[in-house]
């Protein structure tokens, strides 16, 4: 093998393993097995069930979820203490942040009885215990897991942990690759500053970051929705919230499609921001539905369906129909959405009617539900208000709005007469207006004729007019009627009668909470926050009238206003919850009223609940030069105890790509210095695993592959010197592939890789532990990836143990400061 950095590979005369010259690549001396024990891998510790973002089981063998309770597994660093143990730490679980919600961050302390030449009975590691990460203090800015607990225990979600140091005080600094970030914590895992971001110091006042970074807006909506739907289970809710954004912030790669005031057309006072910040298979891999709004083309539509969104909501239910019957995603001749009687399959996507149908008929009126239903809508999606006596009446707007609505005398009705939907009472509302007035288009009309089942419905209970305000309960009513109407009624001899009577036998209801939580006045001078009953009374009011008819299952209350829906999931947890979010800034020539990620007056979002939103951080501005988890793999302590040398696993984007990253962190002032060594990989490695100072100047790194169980992978120790210009050099010190085991320590099964003839292979996917137990014995561990990683068992499939070794160097280490 030749290594293209040898020029860089020489090596301080110091130690004892320096080879004359560095010329070329030397196979180092064999290192020999002298002690083994082994984590099996079904080791569990008491816990919460982990493992229900892993999908179909069975994995390797193994059923998820895992409901014995918490892996031990996943080891990405160790630690020696001081009475013989070691200290083990699992890192983000199941290697995604859309998986590892379930999956509580811990240190463990481990004792493992070796088996040796001396004594062959042992080979186990036994688990003593372990401390759990937590953040009660609120140290942790943004959104976690675990965010609405007391506790707020720290998961795979959060953090991607891949290192750890223990300094003089007996606190821990442990190296994140989601951020990337390093993290403080108390000698029983109480987080104590906010987490260290790392600078980019090639761009003053920018940070490198990796696409799960929390301070970007593209690495926070799976975040966001963690919180809120542990929030949900907490209380009992057995569903999962529903994440609804507005469908031009998706990830697309479609340039045509971009935000009115993001990207090109950002208006002056905000930030540039980039449109495509929500990842569609991300959110949908973390477990939540993504509904999308508000789409009303066919071609963008069929995108959308493309791209595996799970429903789309339309003021166009007839184009969305369409478009539903043409989809044929699999290419097998066939809509894939249509049932074969020809409705919209409800469990394969959730098409829903806008207000309704409002480019078809007046908003959220029953014209509107009826062309909804007619056009075979899954769901029909509404917004309510609050009347004085305590009423929900359908309407997009805390007044009765001009533009929409007359009064029912015909007197005139201006924007500047307008009344609060919660100044007034239910009676006042249906007996003085009409809100029948048509103005998005040649599409919407209100002529009653086309709508025959109101025209009945109205006659029957006695509205005023077919598009008098309805109330929510006069909708619930209608749906019944419409029912009726298709299948014993007036018209049972439609040709669309039977599909039309199944469509409201079972379409569900969305069911929108609108409210507006800043305190900016409009334009009646009226602070948003004033125009409205209280979230929490809006909530319930809604609530008990889904309740009272019966609907829990069938309908959803969504909103852009978070309070609400936590109201709703900690009183009325069998009703779904759904979180509209979008960005409709109160600045530029289409000022709107700040829904939602909009900061007000330089704070976060007052529409989220306290939930932390990045507004505007987008990789447009700050960039993204970290690969997804990439980040601190591995990180060492200086021999004086006063730096941290974290590494990051993989070259930054844009720089030499064969080269990796050391950033000193100075650990009195708690300050990235700027200073940072650059690292040479080998020609087969793909990451480094982990790395250890040995004294001042030079250290042990792991470097590998991504292969495993094969003679082909790649598994090595380096031995290295940074250097005083800034670069690192360094040999091969073990080769993990060519152990001896003359004494044949290693476990073995019948066709088990690398363990036989007096050799032994380390070949695992992942090896992320080193310590230096002695000037000529080093201890290395694997990171199992439990249940995924088959290195060893190739011949029953079963996955791997976390395997402990001790290895005798072949020659001494200098340990001298």
């Amino acid at each position: 093998m030749t290594n293209h950095f040898l020029s860089r590979c020489a090596l301080g005369t110091s130690l004892a393993l320096i080879l004359s010259g560095c010329q070329h690549y030397t196979e180092p001396a064999p290192s020999t097995l002298v002690g083994y024990a082994k984590l099996p891998a079904d080791s569990f510790a008491q816990g919460p069930v982990a493992g229900k973002g892993l999908g179909v089981s069975p994995i390797n063998g193994k059923q998820v979820p895992f409901k014995k309770g918490q892996p031990i597994q996943g080891f990405s660093a160790v630690l020696k203490n001081p009475d013989g143990t070691f200290l083990a730490m699992s890192d983000n679980g199941f290697g995604k942040v859309e998986n590892s919600a379930d999956f509580n961050l811990r240190l463990y302390t481990i004792q493992p009885q070796l088996k040796t030449n001396d004594k062959t009975d042992a080979g186990l590691v036994e688990v003593k215990g372990f401390i759990e990460l937590h953040d009660p203090d609120n140290k942790i800015p943004f959104a976690i897991v675990n965010h609405f607990t007391q506790q707020r225990v720290l998961t795979g979600a959060d953090f991607d942990i891949e290192s750890v140091r223990r300094t003089a005080d007996g606190t821990y600094w442990l190296g994140d690759e989601f951020g990337p970030f390093l993290l403080h914590v108390d000698a029983n895992g109480k987080v104590l500053e906010e987490p260290y971001r790392l600078p980019d110091f090639s761009r003053t006042g920018h940070y490198l970051n990796s696409p799960q970074n929390p301070y970007l807006e593209e690495g926070s909506s799976v975040r966001i929705m963690n919180a809120v739907a542990q929030h949900a289970a907490l209380h009992g809710a057995n569903y999962q919230p529903v994440f609804s954004p507005y469908h031009v912030m998706l990830q697309d790669n479609n340039p045509k499609v971009t935000h009115y005031a993001r990207d090109k057309d950002t208006p002056n006072g905000l930030k540039l921001a980039a449109s495509d910040v929500f990842d569609i298979q991300s959110i949908k891999k973390a477990g939540y539905p993504v509904v999308t709004w508000t789409v009303n083309e066919i071609p963008r539509m069929l995108e959308l369906m493309e791209l595996g969104v799970s429903g789309i909501i339309s003021d166009r239910p007839d184009l969305l129909l369409t478009a539903v019957k043409q989809f044929d995603g699999n290419k097998d001749g066939k809509p894939d959405y249509l049932t074969a009687e020809g409705l919209i399959d409800a469990q394969q996507f959730d098409a829903q009617g806008h207000r309704g149908g409002r480019n078809l008929r007046p908003e959220n009126t029953l014209p509107a539900m009826e062309v909804a239903l007619d056009n075979l809508m899954t769901t029909l999606e509404t917004d309510i208000g609050i009347t004085k006596d305590g009423v929900a009446v359908l309407s997009h707007d805390p007044y009765i709005e001009a533009t929409k609505c007359r009064l029912s005398n015909n007197k005139v009705y201006t924007e500047h007469q307008q009344k609060l939907i919660k100044d007034l009472t239910f009676k006042e509302i249906q007996n003085n207006f009409v809100c029948d007035k048509v103005f998005r288009g040649d599409s919407q009309v209100n002529d009653p004729a086309l709508s025959p089942v109101t025209l009945a419905f109205t006659k029957k209970v006695g509205l005023k007019h077919n598009y008098t305000p309805p109330s929510l309960q006069q909708v619930f009513n209608f749906v019944r009627f419409y029912q009726q109407f298709y299948t014993t009624g007036q018209g049972k001899n439609h040709p669309l009668a039977v599909q039309r009577s199944k469509v409201a036998q079972q379409v569900r209801f969305n069911i929108e909470t609108k409210l507006n939580p800043r305190s900016d006045r409009d334009s009646h001078g009226i602070g948003y926050n004033k125009r409205t009953v209280t979230p929490e009374k809006m909530a319930q009011i809604l609530a008990n009238t889904i309740k009272r008819n019966g609907l829990i299952k069938r309908a959803d209350i969504q909103s852009f206003d978070f309070r609400s829906l936590l109201y709703i999931q900690q009183n009325y947890p069998k009703i779904r919850t759904v979180y509209l979010i979008g960005d409709f800034p109160n600045k530029g020539p289409y000022a709107d009223d700040g829904t939602n990620l909009q900061d007000e007056q330089g704070k976060n979002t007052p529409w989220l609940a306290g939930l932390y939103w990045p507004y505007r951080n987008t990789a447009l501005v700050d960039g993204i030069r970290i690969n997804r988890s990439s980040g601190f793999e591995g990180m060492a302590l200086s021999a004086d105890g006063n730096t941290l040398f974290a590494m990051l696993e993989e070259p930054v984007i844009g720089n030499d790509k064969r080269e990796l990253l050391i950033h000193a962190f100075d650990l009195k002032r708690k300050v990235f210095t700027g200073k940072s060594y650059r690292y040479p990989m080998a020609d087969k490695s793909k990451a480094i695993g982990d790395f250890t100072m040995i004294n001042a100047k030079h250290g042990l790194v792991i470097e590998r592959d991504n292969e495993e169980g094969t003679v082909e992978a790649f598994k090595m120790v380096y031995l290295i010197t940074l250097q005083d210009d800034g670069q690192v050099s360094k040999k091969p010190l073990v080769n993990l592939m060519a152990i001896k085991d003359p004494h044949q320590l290693a476990d073995r099964q019948a066709g088990d890789f690398g363990v036989s003839n007096g050799k032994f292979a380390f070949s695992y996917t992942t090896i992320e532990n080193i310590e230096v137990l002695d000037e000529q014995h080093i201890a290395v561990m694997n990171d199992n990836n439990y249940p995924f990683s088959l290195g060893r068992h190739l011949a029953s499939k079963q996955p791997d143990d976390t395997e402990f070794i001790v290895l005798r160097l072949p020659e001494k280490l200098d340990l001298s400061q």
